[in-house]
């Protein structure tokens, strides 16, 4: 229980780390999305692959099959959750990406999510995903 409770703090520090500066950085106008935290992908044993990882590192800078993923995400509420093949991408097919909306008032702003292996502690990683878009629309919505 130790072991899990620091997990999941240290997840909530760097989910509120990311928020904190998506809202001090302003956006620039060329900017549609922004990655971060790509590295940690490496510690996965199933994704460890060379070949893999370079495709992912290659999805992340074409950017255009992810945003079309986190649009989709974007037309419903809620947590979002895609397993492997479930995405439509191939490069994601070893992946889960679990996503959620977040919000200026009741206009929708962006998608934050996370990209991890089909593995992935989905127990830890829905709620933290959840809570940090919701921190991020009560951040951004007191911002203005």
């Amino acid at each position: 229980m130790e072991s899990t409770r620091r997990y999941m703090n240290q997840m909530m520090e760097q989910a509120v780390r990311f928020a904190e500066e998506a809202t001090r950085q302003p956006a620039r106008a060329d900017e549609d999305m922004v990655v971060a935290g790509q590295t940690n992908l490496m510690a996965f044993a199933e994704l460890s692959d060379v070949a893999k990882l370079r495709s992912l590192f290659e999805a992340f800078n074409q950017k255009r099959e992810l945003l079309h993923l986190l649009d989709r995400c974007a037309s419903a509420e809620g947590v979002h959750i895609f397993i492997g093949e479930e995405a439509g991408y191939k490069v994601l097919d070893e992946c889960s990406v679990v996503t959620a909306p977040y919000a200026v008032g009741d206009q929708l702003v962006g998608v934050l999510g996370v990209i991890g292996p089909t593995r992935m502690a989905y127990e830890r990683v829905i709620p933290i995903v959840n809570i940090t878009a919701r921190l991020l629309s009560a951040a951004l919505n007191s911002a203005r």
